[in-house]
C-alpha cells in the first residue's frame, strides 16, 4: 500500500476509535457495518468511474489482438465489469474494525490492484502467455471518504 493510504487510515483509526469508544460494543460493530457499506459504495463507485483513490486515472487497457496481429478489440472501455458488483465483494465488520475486500479473494482484483503477472491466453503454437498487468489502486481511502466517515458517525449519533 503506499503511505498516503497508510497514513490516512492509521489517523482515521485513531480518531474513529476515539469516537466510538462510548458506545457498546454491538453498536459499535453496527457502526462499523455502517461505515463498511459507505466505503465499499464509494469504492465500487470509484472503480466504475476508472479512477485511482488519489484522483487520478487508471491506465487504459491495451487493444486486444487476434491470432494474426490484427486488433480484435479496440483498448478503452470500462473495466472490472463483474468486480463493480456489490455482491462480489464482503465487509467484515467487528466492534473495532471493518474491511473490504472482494468476496472469494478475487485474483483479478489482486492482479490489478498489486501490478502483479498474470496468464492472459496462448500463442498460435499453444504455449502460455503472460503479461504484467499495470499496477490500477482499486480500494483506498480519498478526501471524499472522510467526509462519507464524518456523515455515517453523525447519522449514528442522531439516530
Amino acid at each position: 500500500m503506499a503511505d498516503y493510504d497508510s497514513d490516512a487510515l492509521a489517523a482515521l483509526d485513531q480518531w474513529f476509535g476515539q469516537v466510538l469508544e462510548g458506545l457498546s460494543p454491538t453498536q459499535r460493530k453496527r457502526a462499523a457495518m455502517k461505515l463498511g457499506k459507505a466505503l465499499r459504495r464509494s469504492n465500487l463507485d470509484r472503480i466504475a468511474r476508472n479512477v485511482e483513490p488519489d484522483g487520478g486515472a487508471m491506465e487504459g487497457r491495451k487493444a486486444r489482438l487476434d491470432q494474426r496481429g490484427r486488433v480484435r478489440r479496440k483498448a478503452g472501455g470500462k473495466m472490472f465489469r463483474k468486480l463493480r458488483l456489490v455482491r462480489n465483494w464482503s465487509i467484515k465488520a467487528g466492534a473495532d474494525s471493518v474491511e473490504i475486500a472482494p468476496a472469494k479473494g478475487d485474483r483479478v482484483a489482486a492482479t490489478h490492484h498489486f501490478g502483479l503477472r498474470s496468464f492472459v491466453g496462448r500463442a498460435p503454437d499453444g504455449s502460455k502467455v503472460t503479461t504484467r498487468y499495470p499496477e490500477r489502486r482499486l480500494v483506498g481511502f480519498d478526501d471524499a471518504d472522510r467526509d462519507l466517515v464524518l456523515d455515517v458517525i453523525s447519522e449514528i449519533f442522531e439516530g
